[in-house]
């Protein structure tokens, strides 16, 4: 598990900036412009996604972390390193999706994508960590601004989208008691969802999750500071 990832729902978490502020409106009603601290950065939420660590105005509604991070601050070894982030940012310059925190996404479902702000982010999905009984609907894009990884999560409460492509989804009596899981959970199930997502081809809160994560990285751009 990433070393970050326990930290995105805490202001107080060391090396974890989390910038918060906001051009318009509170509790998600309107499109909201977010600054990126410490990266002359800054990014546009559309409207009723909410910013960590506030809470959704809806319970259905999809929550964005951002997490701002020192290359510098990472550690010579540990889950992950210094060099491994390095690495990381090498191989994204050239175009090249990489991911290097621990469970980092699913297999074979990363890719590089150009940012209008220049430069390339790796994205990927989350969809469960390592037991069967886990299920979360994540996407997350990496990039560097500097000498900073930034990371943004977009996670989004399973409850409708379950409701609305239930061939995916089941339940692990013996493992999970009543709670809804993936259905035999796996790379070719995550596969199927996840082009089925990302062609539109599942029902209206997967696809506006998948929309709202587009518009929040085409939103991306310099603040005049950062100019």
């Amino acid at each position: 598990m990433s070393h970050c990832r326990s930290r995105w729902f805490s202001l107080a978490a060391a090396g974890c900036l989390l910038a918060i502020f906001l051009a318009q409106g509170a509790g998600g009603a309107e499109a909201r412009d977010v600054a990126i601290a410490g990266t002359g950065l800054s990014l546009r939420l559309p409207p009723g996604m909410a910013l960590a660590p506030e809470k959704p105005a809806h319970p259905g509604d999809a929550t964005l972390s951002i997490t701002v991070e020192a290359l510098p601050s990472f550690p010579k070894n540990g889950v992950v390193t210094r060099a491994e982030v390095l690495a990381q940012q090498a191989a994204l310059a050239r175009g090249r999706a990489t991911v290097v925190d621990g469970g980092g996404g699913e297999a074979g479902l990363a890719e590089a994508v150009p940012l209008p702000s220049g430069g390339f982010a790796v994205i990927y999905p989350e969809y469960s960590e390592f037991e069967v009984c886990d299920l979360r609907l994540a996407l997350v894009a990496q990039f560097f601004a500097g000498q900073r990884r930034v990371t943004l999560r977009v996670s989004l409460p399973p409850a409708a989208v379950i409701r609305e492509n239930p061939g995916f989804f089941g339940h692990d009596k013996a493992n999970c008691g009543t709670a809804t899981v993936w259905k035999q959970p796996g790379a070719d199930l995550f596969q199927r969802f996840h082009e089925a997502a990302k062609a539109g081809r599942l029902g209206p809160a997967a696809t506006a999750w998948f929309a709202d994560f587009r518009a929040v990285l085409a939103s991306l751009q310099q603040t005049a500071a950062g100019r």
